[in-house]
């Protein structure tokens, strides 16, 4: 899933290299929306290995008759 992150980092070091105004500002927004892209991505396997990891604790607890009042 890394892929398209890397794409836009790898497309945005290529346009710094064109070395004019033009090239350095498109470089700059593909290597943001590249980095920023991995990162967020970063942060929703995160997310969902906790979501993962709390299902199954809840599957692994016993269910009883439940607390009485």
């Amino acid at each position: 899933m890394y892929g398209g992150a890397v794409v836009l980092t790898l497309a945005g070091f290529g346009s710094a290299a064109l070395g004019s105004l033009a090239g350095q500002v498109v470089a700059i927004a593909l290597v943001s929306a590249g980095l920023g892209g991995a990162l967020l991505y970063a942060f929703y396997e995160v997310g969902v290995s906790e979501d993962r990891d709390r299902a199954e604790q809840e599957r692994r607890r016993p269910r009883g008759p439940g607390p009485s009042r």
